[in-house]
């Protein structure tokens, strides 16, 4: 069951977000656990959702559906169940990533592929895909809503559920190609992470009947913050703490990933053969010290310097078009604020 009353948010609460956030981010805790099957699913295929669901995460995507919901004038409330739906779906591509990169841990805890195998993980994964559905239709239930608008956002959801199986595909072909450029990797993570937080604001803001100026002025808030935020994690991967990651560091040089930095690395370092010797290696024959050696390069390059501007760079984008919103327009300090703990987070 998950953890009732504890906001998602409640870590980074000395970090300045407002606290709509974090009430916000219980609420999605809170309807979440509604949302997940409790007997009319058998026990192999509840228990990993229930398990990976519960495993926590800061519902950064749904909170923000909601916060969309109310700048554009609605009530978060009555975009709950679409914001339950985000969670589902990101959840979904997590497990199915995990497979992917033969992950054993995330959040601090087993992944459902370590306990219960890749195959019941790929059920597990379509099974929340089909729920952040049943969810999304199940907002046109809400009193006074416009089943229209609910359309428009399972259109919009379809569309980005494309996105997300592009994106992954991408990421999976780079780390079988010797170099990858920058402008492929920002394109990659735009259909991966960007999308999925561009849908997040913009289905908020159709929710609650907005025009579309302030629909896509949201969604153009949320691209750019998309791609920050997967730059970020990919610079957490090579030097954060590996107690609040709640997974080892160094996990994207195991897998081979073409990350920002690895891009830009193999056009501007001396030492590009080596790194890509060193990223062609199975996960399992990769040492700490190739680990180290592999930082070294990115480092030495200017490669860790360059993502963290680039990401400063969208964050800084991000803030721009959100200050273009159409007025009035409510919350948005909130979103800006949450805007800022996406980028600086050390987890």
């Amino acid at each position: 069951m998950l953890n009732r009353g504890v906001p998602a948010l409640a870590d980074v609460a000395a970090q300045g977000l407002d606290a709509k956030v974090r009430a916000h981010a219980s609420r999605v805790n809170e309807a979440l656990d509604r949302y997940l099957p409790l007997h009319d699913q058998p026990s192999v295929v509840r228990e990993p959702m229930r398990h990976v669901v519960a495993a926590g995460g800061k519902r950064i995507r749904p909170t923000l559906c909601l916060l969309a919901h109310e700048a554009a004038g609605g009530r978060a409330e009555d975009a709950l169940p679409t914001a339950v739906g985000i969670e589902l779906l990101h959840t979904f591509t997590l497990v199915h990533d995990d497979i992917m990169d033969k992950a054993v841990v995330r959040r601090k805890l087993p992944t459902v592929g370590a306990l219960w195998g890749d195959d019941v993980a790929i059920t597990v994964g379509d099974a929340l895909f089909a729920l952040a559905f049943e969810a999304f239709t199940s907002n046109a239930d809400v009193p006074g809503m416009d089943p229209a608008r609910v359309l428009a956002v399972l259109r919009r959801a379809s569309r980005v559920s494309l996105d997300l199986a592009q994106g992954q595909t991408l990421d999976l072909l780079h780390a079988k190609r010797a170099n990858v450029t920058v402008e492929e990797y920002l394109e990659m993570i735009h259909l991966k992470t960007g999308v999925l937080l561009e849908f997040s604001l913009a289905s908020g803001a159709i929710l609650a009947g907005s025009e579309r100026a302030m629909v896509e002025g949201l969604a153009g808030f949320g691209a750019p913050l998309g791609v920050a935020f997967q730059i970020r994690d990919d610079l957490l991967d090579l030097a954060g703490d590996p107690g609040r990651l709640g997974k080892p560091l160094g996990g994207d040089i195991r897998t081979g990933k073409r990350t920002l930095m690895v891009a830009h690395a193999f056009e501007h370092s001396p030492r590009a053969g080596r790194l890509a010797e060193i990223l062609d290696r199975a996960p399992e024959a990769t040492s700490e010290q190739d680990v180290r050696e592999a930082i070294s390069i990115l480092d030495a390059a200017g490669s860790i310097a360059f993502a963290r501007a680039v990401a400063e760079a969208r964050l800084e984008e991000a803030k721009r078009a959100l200050a273009r919103l159409p007025a009035p327009a409510t919350g948005l300090d909130a979103l800006g604020g949450l805007a800022d703990y996406i980028l600086h987070r050390e987890e």
